[in-house]
């Protein structure tokens, strides 16, 4: 005799559905476990996610707003339905429920830009600003509040505070095309009375909780995060024309691997296609993961950001432009099954140009073991971005500037094992290469306090003790010369 099957059950097999990308078969098994607990706010949010997929938003609807009744202190589903609304052009009813979520959250900034966004599709400019201002006064380097709020006061045609704004956004943020675009604006609104509305954007916040596939996935998914055994990061910047082909590869690897696995990618501020690209495969692969930049912010910040939402026991790192072979990702688990907390790998024959490449990185690397020879670590390709990690090492290291480099040296002072093998290297086919010359006075500020990481990171006195002495010996010396120089004229 079969066992009845449990609302877990009904929530597992609709899971395991959703991974096969068989939404409707999912929401057939998770509307049997709303069945059996009708009071779960969780599967009623999960379902009005599913529908939302399949663009039946009247379903999305009824089931995400009987998630926020049976919770109605819940901030998620609150602001989830208030989504829903706005989505739906029901502007009157996703206000009056982003207000109910305010009064839970009051200090949420991408709420009040949201709040600000309702009010400016109905032309309400003044209450828009008040709170899209109140989003930037509390995070200040919220970009798409700033940037929301120079679109207000064009629509509301305050040109002198839209161009002020703007250039304290440009020096505070870099020049893009959201600032290119604001500023023709403010130059047609200077030469005509009226700007017209396909001319003017305004963007929602980027937290959109589970309205957004992906972010829906990670959502049902939160309860077996735990299980997965490979997360690989690939920070990727204007790579179209070879994301297909390095997904495919990565995705052959994984699967003869037979563990679970998780893809994130980290787009970081591209302008090619390859946004679009990656959002649409996320939403066809369970699997994949897109954490999107709105500007270019660098290798390591694109990394760190892999890091933090990365749930796999071992966390491979990789390029995104064919360079790294994803074939060489069950040689570095081999060797991490050696015992290893984290393996680098070694270009170890590279393909790419001696002059402006190879030549600098070979110095590079001598230079930087110099640096850090007291810290039992010597690597042969400390810019090699294919590496493994246990999770529990990389979760405990920050990093800025140009510092994902030097990530074996910080887990040394952890006092993990670090190895280092030979790993396959290939000429660029598609695209330009991201590195040059430029960024070599950068990675040698870093050098500095790398070396002083590893020298006196406990004991600091040392390090200005030392400065102070060698001031005190040249400022003796200049004393005496000048004392010495003064009686010697006196005559």
């Amino acid at each position: 005799m079969e066992k009845e099957k449990t609302f877990e059950d009904f929530y597992q097999l609709g899971l395991n559905e959703f991974q096969a990308n068989n939404v409707k078969k999912a929401i057939s098994y998770w509307q049997e476990a709303s069945k059996i607990d009708p009071n779960s706010a969780k599967i009623f949010s999960i379902l009005g996610n599913a529908y939302k997929i399949l663009n039946d938003l009247d379903s999305s609807t009824e089931h995400i707003e009987k998630a926020a009744q049976l919770e109605p202190d819940n901030f998620k589903y609150l602001y989830n339905l208030g989504l829903v609304f706005f989505e739906q052009n029901k502007f009157t009813e996703a206000k009056e429920i982003l207000y109910k979520a305010l009064e839970i959250n009051t200090d949420n900034y991408e709420l009040y830009n949201d709040l600000g966004v309702v009010y400016f599709k109905t032309h309400n400019y003044t209450k828009a600003e008040e709170f899209i201002r109140q989003a930037i006064e509390i995070e200040n380097n919220y970009y798409v509040g700033h940037i929301n709020l120079i679109t207000v006061l064009i629509a509301n045609k305050k040109i002198e505070p839209a161009q002020e704004h703007l250039d304290e956004t440009k020096a505070k943020f870099g020049y893009d095309n959201s600032i290119k675009d604001l500023q023709q604006q403010i130059i047609y609104l200077q030469k005509h009375s009226e700007i017209p509305d396909t001319k003017i954007k305004i963007e929602f916040s980027d937290k959109i909780y589970e309205i957004d596939p992906f972010n829906m996935i990670q959502n049902i998914e939160s309860d077996t995060k735990e299980n997965i055994a490979l997360s690989v990061v690939v920070p990727i910047m204007n790579e179209i024309g070879n994301l297909p082909i390095l997904y495919d590869k990565i995705l052959k690897v994984l699967s003869e691997l037979k563990q679970r696995y998780e893809i994130i990618f980290i787009d970081d501020g591209s302008k090619d296609g390859s946004t679009k690209y990656l959002i649409e495969l996320a939403n066809k692969d369970y699997n994949v993961s897109v954490i999107q930049f709105r500007r270019n912010y660098g290798q390591t910040a694109a990394l760190s950001a892999g890091f933090k939402y990365a749930n796999g026991n071992i966390i491979i790192t990789m390029d995104g432009d064919l360079q790294n072979d994803p074939e060489d990702i069950p040689v570095l688990l081999e060797k991490m099954a050696e015992g290893y907390d984290l393996v680098n790998g070694w270009r170890k024959d590279r393909q790419d140009k001696a002059i402006t490449r190879k030549l600098p990185s070979t110095i590079a690397n001598k230079i930087i073991n110099y640096l850090i020879s007291g810290t039992g670590i010597k690597l042969n390709d400390f810019g090699c971005t294919l590496k493994a990690y246990k999770k529990e090492i990389i979760k405990n290291i920050h990093l800025y500037g140009e510092m994902h480099r030097f990530i074996p040296v910080f887990a040394a002072w952890l006092g993990v094992r670090v190895a280092e093998i030979p790993v396959r290297h290939h000429p660029r086919i598609h695209g330009k290469a991201k590195y040059n010359l430029s960024r070599v006075s950068r990675v040698l500020f870093d050098f500095i306090v790398v070396r002083f990481f590893s020298d006196y990171m406990t004991r600091p006195i040392q390090f200005f003790g030392k400065i102070v002495k060698k001031l005190m010996f040249w400022g003796t010396l200049l004393f005496c010369t000048f004392e010495y120089s003064k009686f010697f004229h006196s005559y």
